[in-house]
């Protein structure tokens, strides 16, 4: 391959800067991993499986299948990592009129509690200098582009559809 089949002009993608799914993914990328090292590291279990506490910490006795509506995770990530927690003690599963509810044991209690002392402190870091006008924007504003996610979709499929 010579030099001509090289292409050379440069500014012809998304400007980072004025891009915002690179900041949400930037952001998003590195508190997850941070967090999931620092939890592995600090009591074994990963993001997935904090997720899951944390939704099950706000309301026991749920399906996974409400799990991962709240965690906005694929079942089958819901399944390992819940059976993990399943295996460590730390969630147990109920069959009640045929429905397979999941509920946090005292053990998965206790753990949550530790970690979102955690999680909490980590936000509070991300968020310093922000003042309470700031939050109240932001807030609006994130919930403002989660709502606009199902057009986002509708775009998707609009261009699978034009194939």
């Amino acid at each position: 391959m010579d030099d001509t089949d090289l292409v050379q002009e440069a500014g012809k993608s998304v400007r980072a800067g004025r891009y915002a799914p690179y900041f949400l993914s930037i952001i998003n990328n590195r508190l997850s991993w941070s967090a999931s090292q620092l939890y592995l590291r600090l009591f074994d279990i990963g993001l997935n499986e904090w997720r899951i506490l944390s939704a099950l910490r706000n309301e026991p006795g749920i399906q996974a299948l409400r799990v991962g509506e709240m965690v906005a995770m694929n079942k089958s990530l819901v399944s390992r990592s819940t059976k993990r927690l399943e295996e460590l003690g730390l969630v147990v599963a109920r069959l009640e009129r045929s429905r397979r509810l999941l509920w946090l044991t005292k053990a998965g209690a206790d753990l949550h509690d530790k970690i979102i002392a955690i999680a909490l402190k980590r936000e509070a870091a991300l968020l310093d200098g922000f003042d309470e006008k700031d939050l109240d924007t932001l807030f609006d504003l994130l919930e403002r582009m989660r709502q606009n996610l199902s057009k986002v979709d509708a775009v998707d499929r609009a261009l699978q559809e034009d194939r």
